[in-house]
C-alpha cells in the first residue's frame, strides 16, 4: 500500500518474500509466519491447505497449485522469467455496490 513499486518493475530491485507479506516460509530455517490485513484474512485449513478470505465479499482464494481452481472471481496465472525461479500470479476481483 505504501511501499513504491517503481524499482520493481524497472528491475533495479529484486521482489523477494517478506515476514510481513500474507504468508511467509523460509525453507532453510523452517520459519513459518502469516499475517492478515485489512483486505485478506489467512486460514490454514488442514484439508485445504492455505487460503486467504477476501474480506469485502467473503470469498476463499486458495493457492494450491494442485487445487482444481484459485477460487470464485480468482484467476492464477504463472508466469516465466530467468530473473525468478517461479512466479505465480493470483487475481481477485471484488464487486462494488452500485
Amino acid at each position: 500500500k505504501t511501499e513504491d513499486f517503481g524499482p520493481y518493475f524497472s528491475g533495479r530491485r529484486k521482489l523477494l518474500p517478506r515476514h510481513s507479506d500474507l504468508s511467509f516460509y523460509n525453507w532453510d530455517t523452517n520459519y513459518s509466519t502469516s499475517n492478515s490485513t485489512a483486505n485478506y484474512q489467512v486460514i490454514a485449513d488442514s484439508l485445504s491447505g492455505l487460503l486467504f478470505k477476501n474480506k469485502r465479499d467473503r470469498k476463499m482464494v486458495c493457492v494450491d497449485p494442485k487445487a482444481p481452481s484459485p477460487g470464485d472471481n480468482t484467476t492464477c496465472a504463472r508466469l516465466s522469467s530467468q530473473r525468478y525461479i517461479q512466479i505465480t500470479l493470483f487475481d481477485h476481483i471484488t464487486r462494488r455496490k452500485a
